[in-house]
């Protein structure tokens, strides 16, 4: 094929799923998919294999979505899947990501040979489950909610009534749900129309042939990545706080990574355990999907995800283990533990490829929510605090923030006003968190401090789950702060409120946010006096630790920068530290 042709017909496709992902974005109901943007598109090709994904998606929703199609698949068996037919599904079995994460897909069917399947994974706000919007202390799957295994919601391009009712009827909000559901089938249908045009245009084998030859240049790019790691065998370890149900016990995480040529392998193997609480996850929403998100990050981050990216990789994680949870399994919580485990993988390989490596991250991929039943309304509530905290700093630059977790790509942050005018909640301060960063040469990204109300009686849900692995630095670099959360009483009396989804909220009381940062990169002597001090004017860094952590004096309310103070005590540290 000429490459011009080659390169249409590649950023049509992606084209395509870009304009499928914000069609999404305008039409759904709920805020976890307009607000937040807790979605993902893409094209899958009859074996379930990756065309193209959209650039402004959720990692850890397409990292997987073609073994859930082809699961589909399999499951439908000889009935099939044709022309017309819309598929929903959240069989935890096979997905391996909580119940409320609903893929919908639908074929391009041409003279009876499928094409391909327009795809779009989404977050439902509620799918029945013992608590408002699921149940993050479940113990095993069937507390979180009603499973959908592969189940036509359309036939033929018809409605299933059946189907619908069955929907409706296991969720708190069947109007967004059904709202979100509606806008899944409008974009698959979307997709549908764009690829039929991509087919009229170039003809069916041309357009095989652009894809293959995309995953074909999409793996020679990473290989020749892989190859640049040296051959051997890399170590790391850390651990969550606890699983959500046995709080007293931690959660081991150990990673194994192996280079040889342009090969690699991640091995879990020495992972922990699957556990009572809902940090599980199935082999592919679990140790496939969080490990390919590492291995994007560190071999072809510039590049279109498609299943060339992944070729060079081999996964390795035992049935029972937390990432491969046997079925039946809790599963809500499923990923919470991916930022500590990506972070890991990438501290094994900090001393091979340290030019290439961050600080760990604030290690956590929620906030704190808020729920309750609202008597005026007569409707159920949930408040989705804004998540987001510090990443690590990077080898030549401080690490950004405040973001989300990295493997939720591109989500947003909930904003303070549309929380203010859809739900009971009032917010007092939102703002950065001062000293939250790890010290370094390069300073980690900072967290944020939230304190809110809700002006009716509620419940606090805590999921967050690093408070005690700090997030750590790298080449001498400090570790960032912890997430922590309190209860603030009417008369300014602060309880810490540890990992739970119902500790009572009366009206009166706040909530009080604060989110970790990222970690430092770099001996934090080494960073410019005159750097720190604007971070200390900038309210980033307090001044005592500017003076504790990196050595440098300031006098005066204006933060004058103390030169030959600062020189003696930075050159008595590093005496000190060389003896």
């Amino acid at each position: 094929m000429d490459p011009i042709t080659l390169e249409l017909i590649n950023a049509s496709l992606l084209a395509y799923a870009d304009e499928m992902s914000n069609n999404f974005w305008r039409t759904s109901y709920s805020y976890m998919n307009y607000e937040v943007r807790d979605y993902a598109v893409g094209f899958i090709d009859p074996d379930g294999r990756i065309m193209t994904q959209s650039r402004f998606t959720h990692p850890a929703f397409t990292a997987d979505l073609g073994f859930t199609v082809k699961a589909a698949i399999d499951t439908i068996g000889d009935e099939g899947i044709l022309a017309g037919d819309i598929v929903a599904t959240n069989d935890p079995d096979s997905q391996g990501q909580h119940l409320n994460n609903v893929t919908v897909f639908s074929p391009l069917v041409i003279d009876g040979e499928t094409i391909g399947y327009a795809c779009i994974r989404a977050h439902w706000q509620d799918v029945g489950g013992a608590t408002v919007g699921s149940s993050p202390n479940s113990t095993d799957i069937f507390q979180e909610g009603i499973q959908y295994d592969a189940v036509k919601v359309y036939r033929a391009g018809r409605p299933n009534p059946d189907v619908l009712r069955i929907i409706a009827k296991n969720t708190r909000f069947p109007e967004l749900v059904l709202g979100d559901l509606n806008a899944q089938i409008a974009v698959a249908k979307l997709g549908l129309r764009r690829l039929q045009s991509l087919v009229d245009k170039y003809g069916i084998a041309d357009v095989r042939e652009a894809v293959r030859t995309f995953w074909d240049l999409s793996e020679t790019a990473a290989r020749k990545m892989v190859r640049s790691i040296p051959d051997g065998e890399y170590h790391a370890e850390s651990f969550l706080d606890n699983d959500g149900v046995e709080f007293d016990k931690p959660v081991p995480i150990r990673v194994r990574v192996v280079v040889r040529g342009d090969d690699m392998t991640i091995d879990f193997s020495e992972i922990a355990d699957q556990v009572k609480g809902s940090l599980n996850s199935g082999y592919y929403g679990g140790a496939m999907n969080v490990a390919r998100i590492a291995f994007k990050c560190l071999t072809t981050p510039h590049l279109v995800s498609n299943e060339g990216c992944f070729r060079p990789l081999d996964v390795v994680c035992p049935e029972g283990k937390i990432l491969n949870a046997r079925p039946g399994a809790a599963l809500y919580n499923w990923a919470i533990p991916f930022p500590t485990i990506i972070d890991t993988i990438f501290k094994a390989l900090s001393d091979a490829i340290p030019e290439r490596i961050t600080a760990a991250t604030r290690g956590d991929a929620r906030g704190v929510g808020v729920t309750g039943f609202d008597e005026r309304k007569r409707k159920y509530f949930t408040i989705a605090l804004p998540h987001i905290g510090g990443h690590g700093a990077r080898p030549f630059r401080d690490g950004p923030a405040p973001r989300c977790a990295i493997q939720q790509g591109d989500e947003h942050s909930m904003p303070v006003e549309v929380n203010e005018i859809k739900f009971p909640i009032l917010f007092e301060k939102y703002a950065l968190r001062e000293d939250s960063a790890g010290a370094g040469k390069f300073r980690g990204g900072m967290g944020i401090e939230i304190r809110a109300a809700a002006s009716i009686d509620g419940r606090m849900r805590n999921p967050m789950i690093r408070s005690k692995c700090l997030p750590w630095g790298i080449a001498g670099g400090g570790p960032g702060a912890p997430n922590v959360a309190y209860a603030v009483k009417p008369d300014g009396t602060e309880e810490p409120v540890g990992r739970t989804i119902g500790y009572p909220l009366p009206l009166g009381w706040q909530v009080h946010l604060m989110t970790g940062g990222g970690g430092g990169y770099g001996d934090p002597l080494e960073r410019p006096a005159s750097t720190v001090r604007d971070d200390v004017v900038a309210g980033y860094v307090s001044a005592a630790s500017a003076e504790r952590d990196y050595g440098v004096v300031l006098q005066g309310p204006d933060f004058e920068l103390d030169v030959a103070a600062t020189e003696r005590l930075r050159s008595e540290r590093a005496a000190r530290a060389a003896r």
